[in-house]
C-alpha cells in the first residue's frame, strides 16, 4: 500500500537534489519562527518521553536555533539545514523513544 507514496517520495527527493544549493532560498524571520515552533513542539513531545539521546539532541538543537538567530544572512541557509537535520533526528528519537515505553 505504501510503495506508490515511498516512490513518490524518492522521485521529489531526487529533483531537490538536482537543484542547485544557491536555487534555494535564503533563511528568513518567518522560517526562524517556524522552526522554532517546530522545535517548542517537539519540546513538549519529548517531556512525555524522556530519554538521554533525545535531551542530548533538544539541547544540540536549541543551540543551532539560537546560532541560527543570530547568524549573518549567508550563514542562515546552512545552519537552517543543520537544524532541520537535528530536528528531524529528535522526532525520531521521540518515536522510537513512545515506541519502547
Amino acid at each position: 500500500m505504501r510503495k506508490p507514496t515511498t516512490l513518490a517520495s524518492f522521485a521529489l527527493l531526487a529533483l531537490l537534489a538536482v537543484l542547485p544549493v544557491q536555487a534555494q532560498p535564503k533563511s528568513s524571520d518567518a522560517d526562524i519562527a517556524v522552526q522554532s515552533a517546530r522545535l517548542e513542539t517537539l519540546r513538549a513531545r519529548a517531556a512525555m518521553a524522556p530519554s538521554s539521546t533525545t535531551n542530548t539532541t533538544l539541547i544540540e538543537a536549541e543551540s543551532l536555533l539560537r546560532q541560527l538567530r543570530q547568524a549573518s544572512p549567508d550563514k542562515r541557509p546552512a545552519l537552517g539545514a543543520q537544524l532541520d537535520a537535528a530536528l528531524g533526528r529528535l522526532e525520531l528519537e521521540i518515536d522510537s523513544a513512545s515506541r519502547n515505553r
